[in-house]
């Protein structure tokens, strides 16, 4: 696709206090505004478990002790409902060959439950060790696909984790669907009722194919295109709206590209967007890219408003709300929390809320996100609303954005003004987040760059 390229850079984002050393071939998370990260490699594998709070700028190391993992490489971490699914990147060796390496960590009690041995005669129950792999989040299930498996080499084998019932099941595909073969250091992406595959290396020869699994008819179709990325294995992906971005990745015994690609799911088309960075930001390889904002589906917190609009309106008969998307703001510096407010007629029984600002330190670089995940809890959002002006503005869920308005409503008294229903709140900023990759920066704590795609809503 042929037009003028749009204007994107990256910015770093310093850290502060305590944080991450720089890695590569680690795993980044979004779930209920924080950034977890595990593993990776350094000059080694690494083994430790990190949080960052998005809002505050700030890392936290956790305990990865008892049930956690070991050291790993090249595994995923996906998460559903407030719990993380870490899979695979454990170190080649007898013992991985007959284990299942999944790890699941509870975000609220904080402890981890580790996968189950596989017994020889039940290893075509459970995938083994590999990295690599895809994994993404598909209703109710998490799908891996390929990755390298020992001395088997580069798998194409496809499976799938149903959260609930904890059971591994092998994905069978349609005789005439072929796929896109043995496969590792490729991406994957949801979108709407599909995942994208992309690149990665299949043999010995990376490639630049992009591929779309039909999770309701269970086939794979190949996605022919006159242009787009080179072969690239190491990159990143994400879904912003409409699109998905690629970003980075390269080709074996060559320096990391800064290509930064978008690919338009309706027009099946590519466009190469092009940037200004600065001096000291360098092309990347086996990093984690993240995307923070209403643009986002994230597989984490992405909860269609409609299903949250119908909950309430099945409370009241007329009760009538508008969207409140979920929101991120970044900027350079604190200068006031977006303002989020909900329309309704008084008489319905409704409620409007109230704008709020609270100032908050300049520390950098900052945010503000809500997920749909977390149940309503009213003191919790009390406390942050009304007791804690000091604090950044967080709310885990449209729910509690409401349940939070009603009860400052109440405990402040104001008096309500009206507004006609059908006006809606317009999205912050979206920002993708660039984190670690290789070559490993020149500081001791972990690479950190973001950028606004604010320029690219229109394209």
């Amino acid at each position: 696709m042929k037009g003028k390229a749009a204007h994107c850079d990256w910015k770093c984002a310093a850290q502060r206090k305590a944080s991450p050393c720089d890695r590569y071939k680690h795993a980044c998370v979004v779930c209920r505004g924080f950034v977890y990260l595990y593993g990776g490699r350094n000059t080694t594998s690494l083994r430790d478990f990190w949080r960052y709070n998005i809002a505050r700028n700030e890392w936290e190391m956790l305990d990865c002790s008892g049930d956690g993992p070991e050291e790993l490489e090249e595994h995923s971490m996906v998460a559903y409902k407030g719990t993380l699914y870490i899979f695979g990147g454990m170190v080649d060796s007898a013992f991985t060959q007959a284990k299942t390496p999944l790890w699941i960590y509870d975000t609220d009690s904080a402890r981890w439950t580790e996968g189950h041995d596989v017994p020889a005669e039940m290893e075509s129950l459970a995938p083994t060790n590999r990295k690599g792999h895809s994994a993404v989040v598909y209703c109710a299930s998490m799908y891996i696909y390929g990755g390298y498996v020992g001395i088997r080499g580069i798998s194409q084998e496809f499976w799938t984790f149903h959260f609930d019932t904890r059971k591994w099941l092998y994905v069978s595909t349609l005789s005439h669907s072929t796929g896109p073969g043995p496969r590792h250091g490729h991406s994957a992406v949801v979108y709407r009722t599909a995942m994208y595959l992309f690149g990665g290396l299949a043999g010995l020869s990376e490639q630049k194919d992009l591929w779309k699994w039909d999770f309701g008819n269970s086939s794979w179709y190949n996605i022919r295109t006159s242009q787009g990325p080179p072969p690239a294995v190491g990159h990143a992906s994400v879904v912003f709206k409409d699109s998905m971005l690629v970003f980075g990745g390269g080709i074996s015994n060559s320096s990391p590209n800064e290509d930064f690609w978008k690919y338009h799911f309706h027009t099946q088309t590519w466009k190469k967007l092009s940037g200004i960075t600065k001096a000291n930001f360098s092309p990347k390889t086996y990093h984690c890219m993240l995307g923070i904002g209403v643009g986002f589906q994230t597989t984490s917190d992405f909860t269609p408003f409609n299903t949250f609009s119908s909950h309430w309106k099945s409370r009241t008969e007329h009760r009538q709300l508008v969207t409140i998307p979920k929101h991120s703001h970044f900027c350079s510096y604190f200068r006031q929390q977006p303002a989020y407010r909900a329309f309704s007629n008084e008489d319905s029984g409704a409620i409007e809320m109230k704008t709020f600002s609270f100032p908050l330190e300049p520390v950098g670089f900052c945010a503000f996100q809500t997920s749909s995940e977390v149940e309503v809890d009213p003191k919790r959002a009390t406390s942050i609303l009304t007791k804690d002006r000091s604090a950044p503005l967080f709310l885990s869920s449209e729910k509690e954005t409401f349940a939070a308005a009603v009860l400052v409503e109440q405990e402040e008294g104001t008096n309500r003004q009206h507004a006609a229903a059908g006006d809606e709140v317009s999205g912050d900023a979206n920002v993708l987040l660039l984190i670690g990759g290789k070559p490993l920066s020149s500081f001791s704590e972990i690479s950190f760059w973001q950028m606004s795609l604010d320029s690219l809503s229109s394209l």
